[in-house]
């Protein structure tokens, strides 16, 4: 019964495994499709944020994890949904509480800089999804890091 059980377990991890493969494989090819049909340069960075800088922010003014930041946002779903639109400055949020993909991204501009920034689901909501956001979504927003303190 023991080794049942055991290969029960193991059979579970190899196929989620895989299955985690295959869909951040699948989140990868939807992503490069994406900055494929925006006909823009984008750039990509190590952890797989892809970015496309509008407008170059201050060099010497780049927020880290300690920092409250103001920002202007629209965040779409690759298939174009605008799941948050908040193209206003926002009040002192901390870097912390926003998600990965997005923390990375304010730190690339500067601040003043606007981008569209592009990032698989495990920088975002991942497998809990948010509640506009289904699960395992890659992310697109198109921001800009007003100031931070």
């Amino acid at each position: 019964m023991k080794k049942a059980v055991l290969a029960l377990f193991a059979f579970a991890a190899l196929t989620s495994c895989v299955s985690d493969e295959k869909r951040l494989e699948r989140e990868l090819e939807d992503i490069q499709a994406y900055v494929n049909s925006t006909g823009l340069e984008f750039k990509t960075t190590g952890t797989g944020l892809y970015y496309y800088i509008e407008k170059e922010g201050n060099a010497n003014r780049i927020p880290d994890s300690t920092n409250l930041v103001s920002f202007k946002h629209i965040g779409y779903l690759l298939d174009s949904t605008v799941f948050s639109n908040g193209w206003y400055p926002s009040s002192d949020i901390p870097m912390g509480a926003l998600v990965v993909g997005f923390q990375e991204g304010l730190q690339i501009m500067g601040e003043g800089g606007r981008a569209t920034i592009v990032f698989p689901s495990h920088m975002g909501y991942g497998k809990e999804g948010a509640s506009t956001v289904p699960e395992y979504s890659p992310l697109a927003f198109k921001v800009e890091l007003v100031s931070y303190y």
